[in-house]
């Protein structure tokens, strides 16, 4: 069995531009990833890895069941922030059960901190 770890976000530190975050903006996406069933049937059990250092606002798994990531219609997997402007030093691990095609990041709130790594493992 193949384990296929893929990297969604490294190193979005607040004020500095990174990927698709310009630096300033409070809420963004990054780009989508494969998931578990991109390849037809590989499976449906996603593991979300996330680590942020005083982080300041909800990060938000979305999925999708669409072919294209460009067109598709993004739902809530799972939130990890409670929407306090309390600081999160931590690391936390989710298993999502589903047979998403696509996988993406929406940041909402960002006021602070770092997103040290947001991975996902099927």
């Amino acid at each position: 069995m193949t384990i296929t770890t893929q990297s969604i976000l490294t190193n979005v530190e607040y004020g500095t531009p990174s990927g698709n975050y310009d630096g300033s903006s409070q809420d963004w996406a990054s780009d989508a990833v494969k998931a578990a069933n991109y390849y037809r049937g590989q499976g449906n059990i996603q593991t979300l890895a996330v680590q942020t250092t005083n982080f300041e606002g909800d990060i938000i798994l979305e999925a999708t069941l669409d072919a294209d990531a460009q067109t598709a219609t993004w739902f809530t997997t799972e939130i990890y922030g409670d929407g306090s402007t309390a600081p999160l030093t931590d690391y936390q691990v989710f298993t999502i059960t589903g047979n998403f095609t696509w996988m993406r990041i929406r940041v909402e709130a960002f006021s602070g901190g770092t997103i040290n790594s947001v991975n996902i493992s099927y």
